[in-house]
């Protein structure tokens, strides 16, 4: 293993950079929602479970990406798959349990003149969709967990 930092993320294949780089986002992640559930946080429980995936994430993340080619890939895909099922959840719950009515509620919004609320004052209810931020995160850390690389191929004879 390289002693120079700079060495060793040279040596990094295109997808190890890339779960670095969306372990990064999660922990940018992780600081914001410390601080928008600052209040919830003591109301309800779910409140606690977009920050304690983020912690898991950049926690297990980071040790699985180091061990990429000795099962550290398959951890790392368990985890993003599971960040798929946290952002579920997550707009399962800031929609009060009726996702759809928020969906046709957000659409609504293309149909009102900017400035007008439409009846929602701002700040009311959490935003619906703010949890697909882990949607996304999983989505592109399962591309990169699950994607070969042409030099992969090649090395495998494929």
């Amino acid at each position: 293993m390289a002693t120079n930092p700079v060495v060793w993320w040279r040596e990094r294949s295109l997808n190890e950079r890339v779960v670095a780089a969306v372990l990064g986002g999660a922990a940018l992640l992780l600081a914001e929602l410390r601080f928008e559930h600052r209040e919830v946080l003591g109301e309800t429980w779910h409140a606690w479970l977009p920050l304690g995936y983020a912690a898991l994430l950049l926690l297990g993340g980071g040790a699985a990406l180091l061990r990429w080619q000795r099962g550290g890939r398959r951890i790392l895909a368990a985890l993003f798959a599971l960040g798929i099922v946290i952002g579920a959840l997550g707009i399962w719950f800031h929609s009060g349990g009726h996702p759809l009515t928020h969906v046709l509620q957000m659409l609504s919004a293309w149909h009102l003149p900017p400035g007008q609320n439409g009846g929602i004052k701002v700040g009311t209810q959490p935003p619906t969709f703010a949890p697909a931020a882990f949607w996304g995160l999983g989505s592109i850390g399962l591309i990169a967990c699950f994607t070969r690389t042409a030099a992969a191929r090649i090395a495998d004879g494929l």
